[in-house]
């Protein structure tokens, strides 16, 4: 058994919306800047930790201003993916949510740093706490492709960045906005900024209450499911003087989600009764809880220090989350009267200091010099029952109660020093090179109790990991003209190894709870221009990323460690021998080479001054390079077989070759297209504006693994209707997202108790329609 786990397993497109109804407030990108009439907007962003036009930017970014989430109502971080194709954004199901881009996904349970790391005003925070609720957002950034230069923590996918509303040192100014829907939906947002002394020192102070349901109901304890989180943000700017700026902001966010699964199916014979239920019942038969609830406090302080031809830089933040989640792992329940109910307690406590040293004069050579450090602690501890005898069919076992709990010395610290440099090596020609030495420290002992008696989870030696590794960047971006540039860039990335906690396997040889470090080297191709008088935006590019050892998960793997090297064939199927009696199956990382290939390209076209559109289109084919992973084999043939307890013969876990596709923690393979269509059409109505904006997105069809069958695609359409100030102060809008009710199967799986398994099956809550409205009031004085 692992750490917190608690079970082995956990058409078309729609194109006859004409295009004044399937059209954008699309994601122009971080800061907008004023442009000519007809002119598409240039945007300011900050990916390189510089203020740059999109446009110049040797990399493919995608970014949201504040505007467009207000229009496409995305109060929750997870649907930001709707304006970014290729991103994956899955709040699972109140735990392990994760990042998934260029089709590298990333399973939270392997314990090793994410793919795609999130940062909120530039400093690093868990994934588990970006995946709230949004409010006073001022823009948010997609950087696509490893981050192994210039940012704090070396991601080989990519990077997220949140930026909240900055205050403003010059006027009064507020917004409320206030949202009402289908499915219990009601979210408010407020903000109101301060000058305290003009042009110098300004305060700002925003808050939010959501509240929504996905309508699922529990036809066994009568409850239903709601998710509420409500916070607020102070924020400080002070401007000394002309050359100095200090802006510091607290963020305090509660979470309490009750988020049943979807149970489909009915009873076998030996089984409690209970209804026949489809996944149009939106019913669940978990008898206890399952419930998640999540407290952050976020601060971020930065200051900017300009000193002529140079900038001195500091960026520092602290982070206190505590995670509480409590789930019945009988989650279809086959055993009545009996709950698994497993209580996990994650308390977390980050630091972080980054220091930057920086040329401004824009003269041949720019340089940057910094440095990094973080360190992350905190208790985590899990209690659950571990069912050790069953009676009869059906009925409640003998259990005993497993605890676990990590040392109180248990931390991890990383370091690094970085550098970047940019050569002007024309008018027209641009070499960009940057390097980073990072090291990764961390001392992870775990410890169980079971029937009384405390055991290390790992060796001494394992739970202690110190490793140093160098990364890189360069690009070279080359002007046609003004308006048309291309560039070829290179980065790399990095993940470390380590070892996966509790492990209950006796005898299991070390080597397969030590996971290898994974490397990354990615290389892109892009152009970007502005063309037919700056009324059309096409970017695009093409890229290959190669990593070694990337970092997996494989779960419900069953394990023989009276394995003998070269031993003769065994007695089951293809000479496979039965796995250990009452180890079960465990959970563990694998390694395996992947490599990644794809295209992305962004069009924006203003086709009337009242009228403009957006088409984002992501290609991507991520898989296994002829990779040998953990997996189970019942016929010794290797290929992976669904619930085979048989392992493979002188091993004492299967290997299987692979050269399959990514997956998620459930087995679920994303499609290779994916795209959006965003637009928006105003015009005057007397003193007024009227609008109508839509988005469609679609995602190819895919496969689950574990059930071996194929996912739809997956193709939801939103519209809104309103009217407005012709300056936008203040909208109404009507709105249904997911207007066609299309819904994304992501699968259903069996949940086993001892070697009982119910009728009943669980799965993620299918999307729905909603339907709703909205008003916001922008004030100023």
């Amino acid at each position: 058994m692992n750490r917190f786990s608690g079970f082995s397993h956990n058409s078309g497109i729609k194109l006859s919306l004409c295009a004044a109804a399937l059209a954008v407030a699309f994601p122009i990108k971080a800061q907008e800047v004023v442009a000519k009439p007809g002119d598409i907007q240039e945007v300011v962003i900050t990916a390189s930790k510089r203020r740059e036009s999109i446009q110049s930017v040797a990399m493919s970014v995608d970014a949201v201003t504040a505007s467009a989430l207000q229009k496409m109502n995305v109060n929750q971080f997870a649907d930001v993916e709707k304006l970014s194709p290729g991103l994956v954004l899955d709040p699972a199901d109140g735990r392990g949510q994760n990042v998934s881009l260029r089709g590298v996904s990333f399973d939270p349970d392997t314990g090793a740093s994410p793919t795609v790391q999130v940062y909120w005003n530039e400093t690093p925070i868990a994934t588990s706490d970006a995946f709230r609720s949004l409010f006073d957002i001022g823009r948010i950034e997609v950087l696509r492709g490893p981050q192994g230069t210039l940012r704090g923590q070396t991601s080989p996918a990519g990077a997220i960045t949140v930026a909240t509303q900055l205050p403003n040192v010059d006027s009064v100014e507020g917004m409320v906005s206030q949202t009402w829907g289908t499915h219990d939906l009601w979210n408010t947002q407020a903000a109101v900024n301060v000058p305290l002394i003009k042009g110098k020192l300004a305060i700002r102070v925003a808050g939010v209450y959501d509240r929504n349901s996905n309508d699922v109901h529990n036809v066994v304890n009568g409850k239903d499911n709601i998710d509420r989180a409500r916070g607020g943000r102070v924020s400080v700017l002070y401007r000394p003087s002309e050359n100095l700026e200090l802006q510091l902001v607290h963020q305090d966010l509660s979470d309490n989600n009750l988020n049943y699964p979807v149970t489909i199916g009915a009873p076998v014979p030996g089984q409690a009764n209970g209804p026949a239920l489809t996944a149009a019942d939106r019913s669940s038969v978990t008898e206890g809880n399952y419930q998640f609830h999540n407290r952050a406090k976020l601060t971020s302080l930065n200051l900017s220090w300009n000193l002529g031809s140079h900038k001195l830089s500091y960026i520092g933040g602290f982070q206190q989350s505590k995670e509480t989640d409590d789930r019945d792992l009988d989650i279809t329940n086959v055993i009545a009267g009996f709950s698994y109910q497993q209580l996990v307690e994650i308390s977390t406590r980050q630091v972080t200091h980054e220091l930057r040293f920086e040329s401004t004069d824009n003269g041949f050579w720019n340089y940057m010099v910094g440095a990094y450090y973080a360190k992350n602690d905190g208790p985590s501890h899990f209690t659950q029952p571990f069912a050790y005898f069953y009676p009869a069919p059906y009925a409640a076992p003998m259990t005993v109660t497993i605890e676990g709990y990590s040392s109180p010395n248990s931390y991890s610290r990383d370091t690094a020093v970085f550098t970047d440099h940019r050569f002007a090596l024309s008018k027209k020609d641009d070499l960009e090179v940057g390097l980073r030495l990072q090291k990764n420290q961390s001392y992870s002992q775990q410890f169980l109790n079971v029937f009384g008696a405390v055991t290390a989870s790992l060796p001494e030696d394992m739970a202690n990991l110190d490793t140093k590794h160098w990364t890189g960047s360069a690009s070279y971006k080359h002007s046609f003209t003004k308006d048309v540039m291309a560039y070829a860039s290179y980065a790399g990335g990095y993940r470390a190894g380590g070892a996966v906690g509790f492990v209950t396997a006796p005898g299991l040889d070390a080597r397969y709870i030590a996971y290898k470090p994974e490397k990354t080297n990615s290389i892109e191709l892009g152009i970007k221009s502005a063309l037919l008088g700056h009324t059309l935006t096409l970017n695009a590019d093409i890229f290959q990323q190669n990593m070694k050892d990337y970092i997996a998960r494989a779960n419900g793997i069953y394990v023989r460690t009276a394995a003998v090297q070269g031993e003769p064939a065994g007695p089951g199927p293809g000479g496979t021998y039965p796995s250990d009696a009452g180890t079960g199956a465990i959970n563990l990382n694998t390694n395996g080479d992947v490599i990644a290939r794809g295209a992305e390209a962004t069009a924006i076209w203003r086709i009337l001054p009242e009228w403009r559109a957006q088409l984002s289109v992501s290609y991507v084919n991520a898989h296994y390079k002829n990779a040998m992973l953990y997996c189970n084999d019942s016929n010794n043939d290797g290929i992976p077989d669904i619930d085979a307890t048989s392992v493979q013969p002188g091993r004492q876990i299967s290997l299987c070759r692979s050269s399959r596709p990514l997956a998620d923690g459930n087995g679920n393979e994303a499609g290779k297209l994916s795209m959006t269509l965003q637009s928006e059409y105003a015009r005057g109505i007397g003193n007024m504006e009227g609008f109508v904006r839509g988005l469609m997105r679609y995602a190819a069809p895919g496969r689950n693994q574990i059930l071996n069958r194929d996912i739809a695609s997956f193709t939801p359409v939103d519209v809104y209707v309103g009217v407005r100030d012709p300056e936008q102060r203040w909208e109404l809008s009507l709105w249904s997202q997911n207007i066609f009710d299309r819904s994304l199967d992501r699968g259903s799986f069996v949940i086993y108790q001892g070697d009982l398994r119910g009728g009943y099956r669980y799965m993620r809550a299918p999307e729905e329609r909603k339907v709703g409205v909205t008003l916001r009031y922008h004030f100023d004085g």
